[in-house]
């Protein structure tokens, strides 16, 4: 095309070139055949600058679904940001720097997909020269999608040990099909919010980021999956630099996707973040093979991040729809003394400035992963945020369920993640675990029976002794009855009764009993000792009450952010043991 109208510019100006030679030399000019050529000469210039232009940028290419082209679509290279035109056309110049380009899916599309899972809205570059002209063309599918469920999980840590990958595929993969059946016919999603290998292990255990993408094809992982990257997906074995944040998530970039881009599923437009500033840096110990530094990071959005969502944001257009992001490091927490929101260590005032960035949108759900437990908090100056910190799909790195064959987080929590149903501008949530009563939301505690055990059992007795900063529930008053209520969120109700009697429900901060049994006590008992990021931790979704005998039944009624009523009831004295929810009667409504 470009040669044809290069050959048809040559030809109209020669031919004008030798009509205008030919006029001069017999001193006449036909004005009418003049003006035609004029026009003529003046429209294959401007077709001529306009090829000329195409051929000036690096990137070009088409976005089509049927073969007909897309309007409007975002592309960018991380960078830039432009939109396909009224034939689906695209052309970008890039620096090249980041190594992708990628669009920003449609409502009302799908990708493609590759080996059933991976979707096809990015591509690595073949050049970082610059001056090389490379054509990317992508093929969208129409798809109704304005509800939809998408599975949100954090935190799978595959390293191919503790059993991980058995626990993985017998835990994790069942419920993808769970969730389709129990969604009918609406389409089904899956996001996992980083840390999805384990950077030490890439070498160790020739585990990382390739293997954990054949673990997924191997078990037939067959759902939509956006991925995000962790701290734990940066390669640990680049030497701390200026480039070193740069650098070590190249292999995500060259593997996975990219670390920073966007999607529409329906009417909801969802932004993924890489708030992972990678430092490694050098403290002068002996690092396992393959590892340069110390592995440590700080929680940042860096300042090419910020230029790219400005300019994504900016072509949103719907403001009231909810917009999720998510990234893997929290943007905020919870105090325990009060229940406050605070914002997290996100270096450089990286949460307020993000937060700022959103305040264009009645509704922003921020989720994220990284801790191992679940919380929800609300950002008094900003309102319209949310941020959901999801508990993790490996819980404790597996390790709970190599112990004691229970999958359980440090919160008490079990392993699981959060499934979130979108109906056009509506959304709701509710956590799921692994577990085959998938939507239990709590767990109960006779504080009697578990002040017995921890007063008596010799082995909690000498845990307590190695562990002297745990707390020590054989000190418990008489009658108290906790729940642990794993995604509480402050518009929940939560209620209580001994027998037919009311009573006053406390939230409180503490350590989940069950977790100690699933994982601290197990571990010590084969060991020795428990390892200490695996440990349970002080939750602040913990409730107690004050019952008035030792005998009479005690019920939990909680109801959730969406009316979803859940009853729990235990007969007294309650079994404390692994096994102690068989004995509780559940009621979901």
């Amino acid at each position: 095309m470009r040669n044809k109208i290069r050959k048809e510019f040559v030809i109209c100006f020669v031919i004008r070139s030798i009509y205008t030679i030919f006029a001069a030399q017999n001193g006449r000019m036909c004005s009418e055949m003049n003006i035609r050529f004029e026009k003529i000469t003046a429209f294959l210039c401007l077709v001529w600058l306009a090829v000329l232009d195409v051929a000036a940028q690096n990137i070009t290419g088409r976005i089509e679904c049927s073969g007909r082209g897309v309007k409007g679509v975002p592309v960018s290279d991380g960078n830039e940001v432009v939109l396909t035109d009224q034939s689906g056309y695209y052309q970008l110049q890039s620096a090249k720097r980041n190594g992708y380009v990628f669009y920003t899916l449609p409502r009302g599309y799908e990708p493609e997909t590759s080996d059933g899972f991976q979707p096809r809205f990015w591509v690595r570059l073949e050049s970082p020269d610059v001056s090389i002209e490379e054509v990317h063309d992508f093929q969208l599918r129409r798809v109704k999608n304005d509800k939809y469920s998408i599975i949100i999980g954090a935190d799978t840590h595959l390293a191919d040990r503790a059993d991980d990958l058995k626990q993985f595929e017998e835990g994790f993969i069942p419920c993808l099909e769970k969730e389709r059946v129990m969604g009918g016919k609406k389409p089904l999603y899956s996001m996992l919010l980083g840390d999805l290998a384990w950077d030490v292990y890439w070498t160790q255990n020739q585990f990382g980021l390739p293997e954990f993408m054949e673990t997924l094809k191997r078990m037939n992982y067959d759902v939509m999956l956006w991925p995000v990257i962790g701290n734990h997906d940066n390669d640990p074995s680049v030497p701390p630099t200026q480039e070193t944040d740069f650098l070590s998530s190249g292999p995500w970039r060259r593997i996975m996707c990219p670390n920073y881009y966007s999607f529409n599923l329906g009417r909801i437009h969802y932004v993924v973040l890489d708030d992972i500033y990678y430092k490694n840096e050098d403290t002068g110990e002996k690092y396992a093979k393959g590892v340069a530094g110390s592995r440590n990071y700080d929680g940042m959005i860096t300042e090419e991040q910020f230029r790219w969502l400005t300019k994504d944001l900016a072509l949103v257009k719907d403001k009231k729809a909810p917009l999720i992001v998510a990234m893997h490091i929290p943007a905020t927490r919870l105090n325990g003394k009060d229940f406050s929101t605070t914002t997290d260590k996100l270096a450089h005032g990286s949460s307020l400035r993000l937060f700022d960035a959103l305040k264009d949108f009645k509704q922003v759900h921020v989720v994220s992963g990284h801790t191992h437990y679940n919380y929800n908090t609300h950002p008094q100056e900003y309102p319209n945020v949310t941020e959901h910190n999801i508990a993790a799909v490996c819980a404790v790195w597996w390790n709970s369920g190599k112990a004691s064959g229970v999958h359980n987080c440090k919160d008490g929590s079990p392993g699981g993640y959060s499934l979130w149903q979108v109906n056009g501008r509506d959304v709701n949530w509710q956590y799921h675990s692994m577990e085959e009563n998938g939507e239990m939301q709590m767990r109960l505690y006779d504080m009697n029976t578990v002040r017995h055990f921890y007063s008596t059992d010799a082995d909690m007795q000498a845990f307590l002794e190695k562990y002297p900063d745990r707390m020590d529930y054989g000190k418990t008053p008489d009658n108290i009855v906790q729940a642990n209520i794993f995604a509480y969120d402050t518009d929940w109700k939560v209620e209580a009764w001994e027998g037919d009697t009311p009573l006053k429900v406390e939230r409180l901060v503490a350590e989940d009993p069950f977790h100690t049994l699933a994982y601290d006590l197990a571990a010590f008992r084969k060991h020795g000792s428990a390892g200490k990021g695996s440990m349970s931790n002080r939750t602040m979704h913990m409730f107690r009450i004050q019952a008035a005998t030792a005998t009479e039944p005690v019920t939990f009624r909680v109801t959730d952010s969406f009316g979803r009523v859940y009853i729990h009831t235990i007969s007294r004295p309650h079994p404390y043991s692994l096994n102690m929810g068989d004995k509780e009667e559940k009621m979901y409504r």
